[in-house]
């Protein structure tokens, strides 16, 4: 029996699953009666004295691949099919082979994609709003939740976007059917109906939207809603829908049982294997009455492969084939002559629809009225143009990237008698308000490790479309409030005004060669706000104005500077531009960032004086797994001196990382890196992304600062996994003048 990815996800979700009367539901549900429609494939067939063959796809992941290689068996060897039916991925191969894709043309759809990206479920970064990007540099995890009524989590940790895009794509010329009995192969799928519990069967209304349905995996997948119906996975009920294909008319059923490896008691050790067994028996059942419906049986062996391997795509889809070969005597007897095959493909192919009308308007679903004026605004230069799917497509992601809607999608439709392009946006059901939640650890030091929780509470539309209440809460190693109200100036205006306001104080050590030498408590207080323009997706520029109150106070050690404490006044400029691919491990971009500061006012200085930082970041991949990076930053007071404090500091992971926290401060100072990062593993999608070597070289001069050698520089290598709960980074670093160290973390990296 296959493995399904939801088997061993979220266990409470799999506690209501199994506990649920799903399985027990024997009336099936239909989306309307089960009639085939009199112009079909098969009632047009020129063969009508042969036995008309069904034949029904299992789900199951990845192994569902395997469904293109049998399907491929049967073309090769010209057998026809006349009615099929499939379930979760068995139900996505199913529905593109019924709408008219070859079985090459799947092979070569499967191995183009980019499966990462689709299980993982994240909007690319470099899709994302400005604002979204911020929200992920500051809290680069998965850890979010909605407010809208009460604390709800998403419904899935994927809400399907890239997979539905890529189904309305392939699906686009059969947006208008009124039945699937028009496909050039008649076809169902099956899906399970979480409010009623029972077995939905599909076989009218939008083609994407069943087959985004039928493998809505849950908990891996956000459900699909209709009106009063959510739908999910069809596994649950019916992973095997012999009784479906059999209802449509076959007199031959056929179905491909994807085989896995049987259960060991040393496997179901722990929570979710326990639970994720369970579900296991449930679908068994199902599965065991799906087979014994069926008159001919095409058994896969896949027990070397999970319902995760979409990598190795290429052999599961072998294995289909393969086995499919070792059926040649039964099956061959249902082997059409080459005349009779090219008259059944002829039919077939009658059916197919390729072509997509150019749309003479764009109307936009699933949002509220403002919303949809400003989407339908953006998407206006689509109209009376040859639909670009690529070019759409990128569109309706970077409207997801807006962070209000879970995703978006597509197809053709009719108004008023002119055909256009209806796009459909999902708003998040649970959000907003959102909460984000941080988790860091610093281990820079190994006698003193840093912990810090914060969240960040956002509110939008608070004062105006597209306006944003953002306020973080931090707690640990630092304790302390922000809040920011963003307002632009108009609904569409890239003008926006930002008053803000922060409290918070901080642990501030001073570290030499691993040993602390001083702790200060530093809190501060301000108030303020900035008039900004944003560059679209990539970029932002802030002027504003700052007062407030700093008290930077020595406790324990050897004084490094002196305490101080008074009123700060000053007036910012901050330019940001991002693009990089990535908010923690950017494999290709550029990045850079530079605030200047007129500090009217500071504690402990003499007068008025000037600060300036820039950083600037550059990515390059070299091969597939592997890119390097340089970075380079630098600071300044322009040779004022009298400013109380020190305003720079170095020394830390990657900021000459076998120097202690710290270690050096100044008024002037630069760092240049160079390094590598490769990429040597994938976590599984519920608990990260991927796992990275890397090494880098450094080196930097921190001015003014007496007790540093000559050219303080290092090298630094470790290992980095981006997980769920953040980037973590383990590693170590030789330096100059006896520096060495080891160290971790939990936060961001570049």
């Amino acid at each position: 029996m296959p493995l399904c990815p939801y088997r061993s996800l979220l266990p409470l979700l799999l506690i209501l699953v199994v506990a649920s009367p799903i399985a027990g539901q024997q009336a099936p549900e239909s989306s309307s009666p089960a009639k085939l429609d009199p112009n079909s494939a098969t009632s047009a067939s020129a063969h009508a004295d042969r036995p008309k063959i069904g034949v029904a796809l299992e789900g199951g992941g990845a192994l569902g691949l395997a469904h293109i290689g049998v399907l491929q068996w049967f073309e090769d060897h010209h057998i026809p099919i006349d009615y099929i039916a499939g379930t979760s991925m068995g139900g996505l191969v199913g529905g593109l082979y019924a709408s008219g894709k070859s079985p090459e043309q799947l092979r070569e759809l499967v191995e183009q994609q980019n499966w990462d990206i689709i299980i993982g479920g994240r909007t690319q970064y470099q899709d994302l709003s400005f604002r979204r990007k911020e929200d992920l540099r500051a809290y680069p995890n998965s850890l979010v939740v909605g407010l809208k009524d009460g604390l709800t989590l998403p419904g899935g940790l994927n809400a399907g976007q890239e997979i539905s895009l890529l189904i309305d794509h392939e699906t686009l010329p059969y947006s208008r059917l009124s039945s699937f009995d028009q496909l050039p192969i008649p076809f169902r799928c099956v899906a399970t109906d979480l409010v009623s519990g029972k077995e939905v069967v599909f076989q009218d209304g939008s083609l994407a939207k069943a087959m985004r349905a039928t493998m809505s995996i849950p908990g891996l997948f956000s459900p699909i809603r209709d009106g009063e119906k959510v739908y999910v996975d069809g596994g649950l009920v019916g992973n095997l829908p012999t009784d479906v294909v059999r209802r449509m008319g076959a007199d031959i059923v056929i179905a491909v049982h994807l085989e896995t490896a049987p259960a060991k008691p040393e496997d179901i050790q722990s929570l979710f294997s326990v639970f994720g067994r369970s579900v296991d028996v449930v679908i068994r059942e199902n599965e065991i009455r799906g087979l014994s419906g069926a008159d001919l049986i095409v058994n896969v062996n896949l027990r070397d492969f999970t319902s995760m391997d979409y990598p190795k795509a290429k052999t599961i889809i072998d294995k289909g084939e393969s086995a499919t070969e070792e059926k040649m005597r039964i099956l061959i007897p249902y082997s059409l002559n080459d005349a009779d095959w090219e008259r059944y493909l002829h039919a077939r192919d009658a059916r197919k629809q390729f072509l997509v009308p150019v749309p003479r308007f764009v109307h936009v679903e699933g949002t509220s009225p403002e919303g949809q004026k400003q989407l339908e605004r953006s998407l206006k230069s689509l109209v009376d143009k040859p639909i670009d799917p690529q070019s759409l497509e990128k569109i309706l992601n970077r409207i997801t990237g807006i962070g209000r809607y879970d995703s978006s999608g597509y197809q053709m439709g009719e108004e008023n008698g002119q055909t256009g392009l209806i796009v459909t946006v999902h708003e998040k059901n649970y959000a907003p308000p959102t909460l984000q939640f941080g988790f860091e650890m610093d281990g820079s030091e190994s006698n003193n490790v840093n912990f810090t929780l914060a969240s960040r509470l956002t509110f939008m539309d608070i004062a105006g479309f597209r306006s944003e209440w953002r306020t973080d809460v931090l707690f640990g190693n630092t304790y302390g409030v922000a809040s920011e109200l963003y307002r632009p100036f108009t609904a569409s205006s890239k003008w926006f005004f930002a008053p803000h306001a922060n409290a918070g104080d901080t642990a501030f050590y001073v570290y030499r060669k691993g040993d602390p030498v001083a702790d200060y408590r530093v809190a501060r207080a301000n108030i303020g706000g900035d008039l900004g323009y944003g560059f679209g997706r990539f970029a932002e520029v802030r002027a504003g104005y700052e007062v407030g109150y700093l008290d930077a106070r020595f406790r324990l050690g050897t004084p490094q500077f002196s305490s101080v404490e008074g009123r700060t006044e000053d007036f910012k400029f901050h330019f940001l531009v991002d693009h990089t691919d990535d908010s923690v491990f950017p494999r290709r971009g550029f990045g850079a960032e530079t605030t200047f500061r007129w500090f009217e006012s500071s504690p402990g200085a003499t007068g008025p004086f000037p600060t300036m930082q820039l950083n600037v970041r550059y990515f390059q991949p070299i091969t597939q797994p592997a890119s390097l990076f340089v970075t380079a930053e630098g600071g300044s007071t322009f040779g004022y001196q009298g400013t109380g404090i020190p305003q720079f500091f170095l020394g830390g992971p990657l900021r000459l990382s076998a120097y202690g926290t710290n270690e050096l401060f100044g008024n002037q100072y630069y760092t240049f890196r160079i390094g590598y990062l490769h990429e040597v593993a994938s976590l599984p999608p519920f608990l990260g992304k991927k796992v990275y070597a890397v090494g880098e070289y450094e080196f930097g001069k921190m001015y003014g600062f007496a007790d540093q050698s000559k050219f303080p520089n290092d090298v630094a290598a470790g290992v980095i996994a981006q997980t769920v709960f953040g980037p973590f980074f383990i590693g170590g670093s030789v330096g100059d003048a006896g520096h060495q160290k080891w160290f971790f973390q939990l936060g961001r990296v570049f």
